[in-house]
């Protein structure tokens, strides 16, 4: 039930009673939150950062220097590139410095042995030190999409394998967006997206924006797809961030390569993410 709050508003038709706008209140069209809030699934969240911009992780700050930085990117691809790479047999990942530390990365093919090329980010000065941020970049496709299953091109997450954004294709033809159970919320989080058309070759810019149990947001070359509620979640930040194609779930029966750049990830949801070069 709907607290009402004491105070009484007048209006030119008469009194109207204001509901108390407390983070997580239902609302509707009939009942819409104040800002700086917004109506997300039905309730009124605020995707803002807290006072002085992020929830605290509690972690150490392993940057003694990182105050230099607010305002900026924790991470930028052309900027600071990766740290490792994993690659399987017959596969490649080519990283070129000149171009912005692009990735590009082929596999051989479907089987297990040979459909992993991927570039990883595990430095901790570079990685979010809050439970929000934003994660953007480009994905560029050399021909129309064809695949037979799940194509993972971009991870943020544990070091065990826990996703708070795993950015892929299906065989479907469809951007798949995924947030694994206890990161982002209590339960697991999936959002499929089809464009007119079908994702053809160039390039396709994708950005996810989170706040720990309060809402995830997926944009799709700028235009807003999702807007959804969570609840719960991890108590701890994203450990490792990483670029390529990583396990392909399918039979894609010839080789798939694919190119990533101006990939940058943020900690706090007003710092600016541009399309660099």
């Amino acid at each position: 039930m709907l607290r009402l709050c004491s105070v009484v508003s007048l209006v030119l038709a008469g009194c109207a009673i204001e509901l108390d706008d407390v983070s997580g209140r239902a609302c509707d069209e009939a009942h819409a939150c104040r800002a700086p809030r917004t109506c997300i699934s039905g309730r009124c969240l605020d995707l803002t950062p807290f006072d002085g911009g992020g929830t605290d992780s509690g972690l150490p700050n392993p940057n003694p220097d990182a105050g230099a930085d607010a305002g900026l990117p924790r991470w930028q691809q052309r900027l600071h590139g990766c740290t490792s790479t994993t690659v399987d047999p017959g596969c490649t990942v080519d990283i070129d410095p000149a171009r912005g530390n692009r990735v590009l990365a082929t596999i051989a093919g479907p089987l297990d042995s040979q459909d992993t090329a991927t570039a990883e980010m595990v430095d901790l000065n570079r990685l979010p030190r809050t439970l929000e941020g934003r994660l953007r970049g480009r994905i560029t496709l050399v021909a129309p999409l064809s695949v037979r299953g799940f194509v993972p091109l971009a991870y943020l997450g544990t070091q065990s394998g826990q996703a708070f954004a795993r950015i892929g294709f299906d065989g479907a033809g469809r951007l798949v967006v995924e947030s694994d159970a206890q990161t982002l919320g209590t339960a697991a989080l999936v959002e499929r997206f089809a464009v007119d058309g079908g994702f053809t070759a160039g390039d396709w810019v994708v950005e996810v924006a989170w706040r720990v149990g309060g809402a995830r947001q997926v944009r799709l070359n700028d235009v807003l797809q999702a807007d959804t509620a969570v609840t719960g979640g991890a108590t701890q930040p994203p450990a490792e961030l990483s670029l390529g194609i990583a396990r392909y779930d399918g039979d894609a029966g010839t080789a798939f390569t694919v190119t990533l750049s101006s990939w940058q990830l943020a900690d706090d949801l007003l710092v600016p993410l541009g399309d660099s070069p």
